[in-house]
């Protein structure tokens, strides 16, 4: 590959490691979102006897608008983002499609899978452009993250495999 002559493997490595590692940033805070926050471990006095006054009522965060298309994105693009983690096999994707193909209904059923995981993350972002709810910016930035990760790793892995 071209990424392989031009490309010198220390730089593949820190490239890799910094595109796994911020793509991983957008995820946790999308997973952060959709977990409910926990009451303060100890409470004051007064703040048993009268209830907290800062925060809002129960009601107010129960009717905040939460899209559960939205949570179904951010799982499927985490789990996108986890195919693509260093130690999966790498002939998972696009490597094996030519193979894939021609092996009858098991093969198709893998290469729709490794479409779809290519797919979700692009249709994630659109989705979340276009549809503003609490995990807009998580979903914006993993999606095109995770798709910028699933077509630069094949180059950057031919980088650093050159190099041995």
């Amino acid at each position: 590959m071209f990424a392989a002559l031009v490309l010198d493997h220390r730089l593949a490595f820190l490239f890799l490691a910094a595109l796994s590692l911020g793509t991983a940033v957008p995820l946790a805070f999308g997973w952060a979102r959709i977990v409910p926050e926990e009451p303060p471990p100890f409470g004051t006095s007064e703040d048993s006897l009268r209830g907290r006054g800062d925060e809002p009522p129960a009601k107010k965060l129960m009717s905040e608008r939460r899209d559960p298309f939205a949570i179904v994105l951010l799982l499927c693009v985490t789990v996108s983002f986890v195919c693509q983690l260093p130690g999966i096999p790498p002939n998972v994707g696009f490597g094996s499609i030519a193979m894939v193909i021609p092996d009858g209904t098991e093969g198709w059923i893998e290469f729709a899978g490794i479409w779809f995981l290519v797919l979700i993350p692009g249709f994630a972002a659109a989705y979340a452009i276009l549809r503003p709810n609490f995990l807009r910016v998580p979903l914006i930035a993993a999606g095109f993250l995770v798709l910028l990760l699933w077509l630069l790793v094949a180059p950057l892995r031919a980088a650093l495999e050159a190099a041995s």
